[in-house]
């Protein structure tokens, strides 16, 4: 949906001399958050709220061009500036449109599902340059395409990488970024100083030759022409991005801000049009000179009016009340009570600008107990269950928590009178509603989940605290006597405490110690072996699992009388209150007193007791497989079980499963399973799962508060989870002070990114990002994938590159390369589905909404098509791994050929599950080669590899001789030769870590480039309050000498090579080439040090 009208405005020009420190920003009038914008002789083109705005060229009769609820940006004026090329994410999918300046329609040219951002035009003004990752090995890299404005396939720039570029006037050069830079999309990290600060280069496209703009360690972006000059933006004066020019081989600074970043920028005639703090300005090429051009625009977004909003998809926990009536839900930041079958949903909290969470039922029914952040600081709120007061007081009481800090609320005691609750600072706490006084019970050494049960009669509570040798011990409070007591001997990781009627019951395993530093990929598919325990809480108690003695019960009363009683009471039909029972616990000795339940090692967990008395728990799948599918899940899959005494074995209830739990009387069920799915029923063996229906979980946004409070939430979690609480020295209230005014330009939940991202930014450090939440969805197209490059011959489509992936993971599917598809490369393409192709149309168009679907392709050995005919395929979503793995399969093809079979080539995607998977699938495959080539370029990171480093490390310790074969070794998994690796500026994280423990431990020599330098890990935080992520960075690295390094620096290679694009556009890789040559030269020089034979027999008895 395209609109073209004029809305009221005020604008006008305000002049500055070079925008020094930071004096734009204060004297900026109008609207805020323009963004993106380009200039012609009389007109400017920018992006505001998602939406396309163009005005004359002085600001004036601006008008809005878009208003598609999907977001439109990066719009480029033709050289003749008749048109506007753009980029839009209609249909889930970002492709290039144009559209005439003077409104109208616009015209889609690419349909590729992969995210095409226009660059630029031709410099005839007949195609549109755009940057995809679509056909690139490896998608953290782009290249340049250009697509003709009357249609027709897509046609490759250079086989070089590039993120942005632009044409000369004439077309002869091309000025563009080659690299990646930190400070983009979701990633703030202003004045970053590691590998990935990319430089500006000039290809001379006919000539193939390459010119590189003097380059320090900094970040030049945002290459234009301007008068055969070449223009961009750089941070390279270590105070702010700005603006500089390149002319006589000569680098020269034409603005000064220290405040805002110049964030991009464009050019016509002697004027440059650029963004800085969400405004626009002019600069003049001749005086030197800059002008805000102030724009007023009166508008409302769909977004950012108030509306109802559905919450279950941002359900974060749920319980169920005392009887298992109701369920109260966390979601959207409200507490609602649901029922189960009569009555209607309750909101209870109703407030858009605050975040309420974690709402749990005190036991007898009558209260609900949640966490809020009514101002900007935590506090425990107590509330009547139906929201209303019955004394004419008010209806809720409120606790303040601490006035810096993040709480999550564990649990209610059952006689009502106090809530524990933990802190992000790793402590627990009990706050007694009597006395109302907060009690510290302990703080754990390590960051993990504090695991609690109380018992019946509330005296005491069962805890686990991770202890300094990683393992989580279970502790036992008594408040009566306010102290703790370990009750297990520290040398098994015990989990889960349950109460039961006499017994205390948990898991603890002997065999997790190598799985508990999660950070370490040595923990990848280790398998979770925990048993479940029951502690006898009394010295004088007996073992569960006693066998009965056969004997008469009490005289009088038969058994089934007795039961009769029994059931009586429990459906409360005993007219007297139920008296609990003091809890008998013998401290002394309980660790003596422990009981293993006969059922075999698993991954157990959650136990809970049941009215009945049965004990239930999680099965969880064990961690890890070489080949996951699509929808592979192992935290929501868990199967639930419940373990009956008196037939000592466990039956399965459910599986699928996320978590459950029990109502306050034990006696009925409450499910979960991803993403927001509550099922209930009777906590028994034979049970009827009902689904709770949460669709009347509405709730009444304005998004303008909302947006505050995310703001407000965003700005805390960075200043209470960084791992720095001194946040490196910044002024973050001045910081807070710097952003908040804009909230008031912000249309969309993107655009609240884009300012949270610029805020975090300021800390200048990597690993921190904001993204997703309650952004706009469009329904994908679905346009398919053949598994193929294309090329345009004879005016026909023909086949490039078939694609066949790897064979031996049965989830990658190669539409052209299944045995009965004839398909090869050289083939052509002749028609879809029975309708002809040509060079005239894009193949991709012909695709749309195939995905899935059975389609007939008609191919011919040439565009005549001789030997025509019909081949059946499915076209895939996307093909990344298919070109992963192609770009693999001919690189370990080069290292075999030009080393005669010598050098192993492996190649780590990251240092997660992928990259341990393709680590054990090509290393261990390779082990009878003398040395070692391992690839980490482009390396998405993960885990810390020591995995990897740990088998490289491996020495020669024997070797044992077979009477028949060969000779094996200990280690068996090992290459003893030299080894090299590969590094660029795209490895980062994980695939900092690797190269520097690589050279740490003298393992061989590294070649490439400087990495990313990003070691500071993420993931303690809680999400925003309508699900958006926010990553804040709370550990760091240091070396074994005390030194915080690569962090914001690298790990700076020991031969420096560049891809050099020249030799990538002939088909080289002189990374890789150098690589083996050093390997080989390695070999050469000091061969390996391995027997490969087994020295003379022994000729003697004895020896």
């Amino acid at each position: 949906m395209f609109k073209f009208r004029s809305l009221a405005l005020r604008c006008g020009l305000a002049l500055m001399a070079g925008l020094v420190a930071g004096q734009a920003a204060a004297a900026a009038q109008g609207t805020g958050l323009l963004r993106q914008p380009d200039i012609t002789a009389a007109q400017l083109v920018f992006v505001y709220g998602g939406d396309l705005w163009l005005s004359d060229r002085n600001g004036q009769n601006p008008r809005q061009l878009t208003s598609h609820p999907a977001a439109e940006f990066a719009p480029k004026f033709s050289p003749d500036g008749k048109w506007i090329a753009f980029s839009a994410s209609y249909d889930n999918n970002t492709d290039v449109y144009v559209m005439p300046v003077t409104g109208g329609a616009a015209k889609r040219l690419t349909w590729h599902p992969g995210t095409d951002t226009v660059n630029g035009w031709s410099a005839d003004g007949k195609k549109v340059l755009f940057a995809s990752n679509r056909e690139i090995a490896n998608s953290r890299s782009n290249q340049l395409f250009e697509v003709a404005v009357s249609g027709g396939y897509e046609q490759k720039v250079m086989q070089a990488v590039a993120f942005e570029g632009r044409w000369s006037s004439d077309g002869s050069k091309l000025a563009y970024r080659p690299n990646n830079q930190a400070y983009s999309g979701t990633s703030g990290w202003r004045l970053h100083r590691g590998g990935s600060t990319p430089p500006v280069w000039i290809l001379d496209v006919k000539n193939q030759q390459l010119e590189k703009i003097p380059h320090p360690n900094a970040n030049d972006t945002s290459p234009f022409w301007l008068n055969n000059e070449v223009y961009f933006l750089s941070d390279r004066d270590n105070t702010a991005v700005n603006l500089f020019k390149y002319h006589n081989k000569e680098v020269t600074q034409l603005t000064k801000n220290t405040d805002w970043d110049l964030r991009s920028a464009a050019g016509f005639g002697d004027t440059v049009v650029y963004e800085a703090g969400g405004y626009l300005y002019q600069f003049n090429a001749e005086t030197g000179q800059s002008q805000q051009v102030a724009i007023e625009l009166q508008t409302m977004s769909a977004q950012k009016r108030p509306q109802w909003k559905d919450a279950s998809n941002t359900l974060t926990s749920a319980q169920l009340s005392a009887t298992g009536k109701r369920v109260v839900v966390s979601a959207r930041g409200e507490i609602f009570t649901v029922p189960l079958k009569d009555g209607t949903v309750r909101n209870l909290s109703q407030s858009s600008g605050v975040r309420e969470f974690d709402g749990i039922w005190s036991a007898d029914g009558q209260q609900l107990a949640y966490i809020s952040d009514q101002g900007n600081q935590h506090q425990l709120v107590i509330t009547a269950q139906d929201g209303q007061s019955k004394t004419g007081s008010a209806k809720s009481t409120t606790y303040p928590l601490g006035k810096t800090g993040y709480f999550n609320l564990l649990a209610w005691s059952p006689d009502g009178q106090k809530l524990v609750y933990q802190d992000n600072h790793l402590n627990l706490y009990s706050f007694d509603l009597k006395t109302k006084k907060q009690q510290k019970i302990a703080t754990s050494k390590r960051r993990d989940q504090f695991q609690l049960s109380f018992s019946a009669d509330s005296r005491y509570l069962a805890y686990t605290l991770a202890e300094a040798n990683y393992f989580s011990q279970l502790y036992l409070h008594d408040f009566n006597a306010g102290k703790s007591s370990r009750i297990t001997d520290g040398l098994s990781h015990a989990s889960d405490p349950a109460f039961g009627d006499g017994y205390l019951y948990f898991t603890a395993s002997v065999n997790t110690g190598p799985s508990q530093v999660g950070l370490d990929l040595s923990t990848q598919e280790r398998p979770l072996r925990y048993g479940i325990y029951a502690a006898v809480l009394s010295a004088t108690g007996k073992s569960p699992l006693l066998t009965e003695t056969g004997d008469e019960s009490v005289a009088g009363k038969k058994d089934d009388e007795k039961a009769g009683d029994d059931k009586d009471k429990a459906d409360g039909k005993d007219d007297k209150k139920a008296v609990v029972k003091p809890v008998q616990i013998d401290v002394a000795g309980l660790q003596h007193r422990i009981v293993p339940l006969p059922l075999p090692e698993k991954n157990y967990g959650q136990l809970k007791v049941a009215a009945d008395g049965a004990l239930w728990f999680l099965e969880r799948t064990q961690p890890g497989a070489s080949n996951e599918g699509p929808a592979a899940d192992e935290a929501n899959n868990a199967q639930l079980h419940r373990f009956d005494f008196k037939e000592r074995k466990a039956a399965m209830i459910k599986d699928g499963l996320a978590d459950y739990k029990f109502s306050a009387d034990g006696k009925k069920l409450l499910t979960m399973a991803a993403p927001a799915s509550l099922s209930h029923g009777a906590a028994e063996a034979k049970t009827e799962l009902k689904a709770i229906d949460l669709s009347g979980l509405k709730t009444y946004v304005d998004p303008a508060q909302e947006w505050q409070q995310i703001f407000n939430d965003a700005w805390r979690m960075q200043r209470d989870y960084f791992y720095d609480a001194n946040l490196h020295g910044i002024d973050w209230q001045a910081v807070y002070d710097k952003y908040q005014p804009l909230l008031k330009f912000v249309q969309r939940r993107e655009d609240l990114n884009e300012v949270l991202v610029e805020m975090i930014a300021e800390l200048q450090v990597g690993h921190n990002r904001i993204g997703g939440g309650d952004v706009h969805q469009e329904t994908p197209s679905k346009v398919g994938l053949l598994g193929a490059d294309f090329v345009i011959r004879d005016g026909k489509y023909q086949l490039k590159t078939v694609l066949a992936g790897d064979r031996w993971n049965p989830f990658l599917k190669a539409p052209l390369a299944t045995p009965g598809n004839s398909a090869k490369a050289g083939d052509f393409v002749l028609a879809i589905n029975g309708e002809p192709l040509d060079a005239s149309q894009n193949i991709y168009q012909l695709l749309d909404n195939t995905q899935g679907k059975q389609l007939q392709l008609t191919i011919a050995d040439n565009a005549a098509g001789t030997n025509s005919r019909q081949i059946r395929v499915e076209p895939i979503a996307n093909e990344n791994e298919l070109r992963l793995w192609h770009w693999v399969e001919n690189n370990r093809q080069q290292v075999e050929k030009a080393s005669n079979g010598k050098i192993a080539y492996v190649f780590l995607p990251n240092t997660g599950g992928g990259g341990f998977y393709f680590f054990n699938r090509m290393f261990f495959a390779q082990v009878d080669k003398q040395a070692l080539i391992i690839d980490e370029r482009k390396n998405g990171g993960g885990q810390a590899a020591n995995y990897i480093t740990d088998i490289l490390s491996r020495p020669f310790l024997s070797g044992w001789k077979d009477r028949d074969g060969m000779i094996f070794t200990t280690p068996g998994g090992a290459i003893y030769g030299p080894k090299t690796m590969l590094i660029d500026q795209d490895a980062g994280s994980g695939g900092d870590f690797l190269p520097w423990a690589f050279k740490r431990l003298q393992l061989g020599k590294t070649i490439g480039t400087r990495t990313w330098g990003g070691l500071i890990g993420i993931s303690a935080n809680p999400n925003m309050i309508d699900g958006g992520f926010h990553v804040v960075p709370f550990f760091r690295f240091y070396t074994p000498d005390g030194e915080w390094r690569v962090e914001n620096e690298g790990v700076a290679p020991d031969i420096e090579l560049e891809l050099d694009p020249i030799a990538v556009n002939q088909g080289r890789d002189v990374q890789l080439e150098r690589a083996i040559a050093e390997t080989l030269q390695q070999l050469q020089s000091k061969p390996v040090q391995v027997p490969n034979q087994a020295p003379s027999m022994p000729v003697e008895l004895g020896k």
